[in-house]
C-alpha cells in the first residue's frame, strides 16, 4: 500500500520551476532516501508531503486521502519531521522540548507522556539525566538525537527526514545512522530522508531515488544503483 503518493506535481519558487509533472509513491515500511544536487527538488518534495507547500499543480496523497481536504494540523501530528538545524527551544528543557508536541494539544495524561519520553530518550541513545538538562548542555549529536526522539513521540507511522545529520562530525554522524537504522528495524513504518551524502543514501535506503533538475534520474535499490547506473550523472554519483 502507497502511503505517499505525489501525483503529477509541478511547484516553482518566483520564475524557478522546481518540479514539474512530478510523481512519486511511496509504499509502508519503505526507507526512501533522496540525493541530488542542491536545488534539485528534493527537500520541495518533502516540504510538499507535510503540508509545508501547496502545489501550482497535482495532488498530494497520505494514505490514501488528498492533505488539501484534510486538517493540516492533523496531518502533522500523524508525521513525524526531522531538520538540520534541529530547532530545539532553548529555555525549554530536553524533556519538554521531546514532549512538546502532546503538551501542545494538552494531552490529560502527564505521566504516560513523560514516560514515553524516557522511553524514546533511551531509543535513540540518551541517558535518562539528559532529560533535565537544556538544549546549550547537549554537544550537536545529542541535539539531533532529540530532535529525532520529539519527531517519535506521537508514534508517528511516516518520518521525513531533511538532511538530519548534515551538521554532526563523521564519528557521530555513523552513530546517528546506526541509530535510526535500528529504530526503522524495530519501530517500522515509513521514513523519507533527504541527504546530499551518496554514501550515507546508500547505506540507509531500502529504496534510492536519484533526482536531478526537478527529474527523477533512477529510483530502484542500492544494489541496482551500484550495478546499473542509468545515466552518467547516477555514475558519477556512485562513483564518487
Amino acid at each position: 500500500m502507497s502511503v505517499i503518493e505525489l501525483k503529477d506535481i509541478t511547484m516553482s519558487y518566483g520564475p524557478n520551476r522546481i518540479l514539474e509533472h512530478f510523481n512519486l509513491s511511496v509504499e509502508q515500511g519503505t526507507f526512501l532516501t533522496m540525493i541530488g544536487s542542491s536545488g534539485c527538488g528534493k527537500t520541495t518534495a518533502l516540504k510538499l508531503m507535510n503540508g509545508l507547500l501547496t502545489p501550482e499543480q497535482g495532488t498530494v496523497c497520505i494514505n490514501g486521502t488528498d492533505i488539501s481536504h484534510t486538517d493540516i494540523n492533523e496531518l502533522r501530528r500523524g508525521i513525524g519531521y526531522v531538520i538540520q538545524e534541529i530547532g530545539l527551544f532553548p529555555h525549554m528543557t530536553i524533556e519538554k522540548n521531546i514532549c512538546y508536541v502532546p503538551n501542545l494539544y494538552k494531552s490529560p495524561d502527564k505521566a504516560a507522556i513523560a514516560a514515553r519520553a524516557r522511553q524514546l530518550a533511551k531509543t535513540v541513545g540518551l541517558d535518562a539525566e539528559m532529560l533535565k538538562r537544556y538544549p546549550s548542555e547537549l554537544s550537536g549529536g545529542q541535539r539531533q538525537r532529540v530532535g529525532i526522539a520529539r519527531a517519535l513521540m506521537n508514534s508517528p507511522k511516516i518520518i521525513l527526514m531533511d538532511e538530519p545529520f548534515g551538521a554532526v562530525d563523521e564519528i557521530t554522524r555513523k552513530r546517528l545512522q546506526e541509530e535510526i537504522l535500528r529504530i526503522h528495524e524495530e519501530l517500522g513504518g515509513t521514513i523519507v530522508f533527504v541527504t546530499h551524502d551518496i554514501k550515507e543514501a546508500l547505506k540507509l535506503g531500502s529504496r534510492v531515488l536519484v533526482m536531478d533538475q526537478g527529474h527523477i534520474i533512477q529510483d530502484g535499490t542500492p544494489a541496482r544503483l551500484l550495478e546499473h547506473p542509468a545515466t552518467d550523472f547516477v555514475r558519477r554519483l556512485v562513483a564518487g
